[in-house]
């Protein structure tokens, strides 16, 4: 019941900004008659210079019919063949329209629409056209004959064709500057509302941290698509873009993808939690952040350590403060002259008036080996998991350890090891040496004498 009002306000927001979406998505209106009201107008244009204007006519706008047109023209000026004059007979006369054709291509159909905007009727209009697209091509073909020329007019028609790209995005560059800003405010806004609804101990931490990522993450996503559609981009096309490539996609950025759901899967999981001590690998520390990426680990020497969630996901974590207790053990020798009931009773009580030692389980002592020269102790009890309460409860009781087995008398033997003999005056003595006054004999003395 909790987390209900961090989700409902992330539904809020995506139902905003869906609506938002779908207004900018709608295509405009038109009239009555089924045909486009023409409210601006294009140029048709060749080698950068204007000829005529077009508006918007057959249910298209005028950037939509002078395309084509302006193409096509394209296409007669870049053709091999020679192109004859124009005259009359390249008029063909249809219903409603009069079509001007140039070397025996289509232009363009000047409509009725075309000749009121023009103050004329439909022929004279179609006749003025022609003659102009005739001269131009004509114009056109020669100039690009010179190759010097012909570099030039490229150059100008592709920076103007750029500056009027500039002039027209201009507008849609600026709304979508405007769509980030306000997006970049209100995924904020959302995060934090979100993290001043799920701010209760009645909640996990990971589920408070899906919520806030979740809401951030989710407005982002939303006004991204919207930041796109004031681009100019179709959010249906767009949609359908990313369906037919989300395979690919997913293939080139699996190892992101990986991250991504192993982050999910960690924060809904409750493997471990935001504030637990685990080892991950070769590192060891306490859990600052999980995010919907990496795994934020802060060692206990104070360094942070930035972990992919897939390897994490992936890798055996030891947890050492899933439960409240952990188990420290002791070993302490003795030499074998001692008591070892003594010993242990010494230990037992010793270990279970320090602070911070849990009554339950209750500490035991064991004897752990019989070695060469001592006898080893396995001193066992629980404390608190945190590391700080492990290491100072098992300081404490080794101090004190040490100090009791000292005043009961008990031997804690050192790294020194003695060679006692026994019934030494039993051994048969050793020969005696020759005495210091006799003179030994020569061997050629010994010879003599015999």
């Amino acid at each position: 019941m909790i987390a209900r009002p961090g989700i409902a306000v992330t539904v809020i927001a995506v139902f905003i900004t869906m609506l938002s979406l779908h207004a900018i998505a709608q295509p405009a209106a038109p009239t009555t008659d089924g045909v486009t009201t023409p409210t601006d107008f294009a140029s048709i244009k060749v080698n950068g210079e204007k000829l005529f204007d077009v508006s918007g006519s057959l249910g298209l706008s005028a950037s939509e019919r002078a395309v084509p047109i302006n193409h096509r023209i394209e296409q007669l000026i870049e053709r091999n063949s020679d192109v004859p004059p124009f005259s009359a007979k390249d008029l063909m006369r249809r219903e409603g329209e009069t079509l001007i054709t140039l070397g025996g291509e289509p232009i363009l159909s000047v409509t009725e629409d075309d000749a009121k905007e023009a103050i004329t009727n439909r022929d004279e209009l179609a006749l003025g056209w022609g003659e102009k697209i005739s001269e131009a091509v004509t114009a056109a073909r020669a100039a690009r004959a010179n190759p010097f020329k012909g570099v030039g007019m490229l150059i100008r028609n592709s920076s103007e064709n750029m500056v009027v790209s500039g002039i027209k995005w201009l507008p849609r560059l600026v709304g979508a500057v405007i769509v980030w800003m306000f997006f970049w405010f209100m995924a904020r806004l959302v995060r934090l509302v979100a993290k001043r609804l799920t701010q209760t101990d009645r909640l996990d931490s990971n589920l408070r941290q899906l919520i806030r990522s979740m809401s951030f993450y989710g407005t982002w996503m939303v006004g991204g698509v919207i930041i796109l559609s004031t681009l100019g981009l179709d959010s249906s096309s767009l949609a359908a873009g990313l369906g037919i490539s989300g395979f690919v996609l997913g293939f080139a950025f699996k190892d992101i993808l990986s991250h991504l759901f192993a982050g999910l899967m960690l924060l809904t999981g409750r493997q471990f939690h935001i504030g637990d001590q685990i080892v991950v690998k070769e590192y060891e520390g306490t859990v600052e952040r999980i995010e919907l990426r990496a795994l934020f680990l802060r060692t206990y020497d104070n360094r942070l350590v930035i972990i992919p969630n897939g390897d994490v996901f992936t890798s055996t974590v030891i947890s050492n403060t899933a439960s409240p207790f952990r188990r420290r053990e002791i070993l302490m020798g003795i030499s074998y002259q001692d008591d070892v009931a003594l010993a242990q009773k010494v230990a037992l009580e010793t270990v279970s008036a320090v602070p911070g030692v849990a009554e339950d389980p209750v500490p035991d002592v064991l004897i752990d080996e019989l070695g060469a020269s001592v006898v080893k102790l396995r001193i066992r009890f629980h404390t608190n998991s945190q590391r700080a309460d492990y290491l100072n409860v098992g300081s404490e009781c080794m101090r004190r350890l040490k100090d009791a087995f000292k005043l009961a008398g008990l031997t804690l033997p050192s790294g020194t090891q003695s060679i006692v003999i026994e019934n030494l005056d039993q051994l048969s003595p050793p020969p005696s040496a020759p005495a210091a006054s006799e003179e030994p004999v020569s061997p050629a003395k010994r010879d003599s004498n015999s």
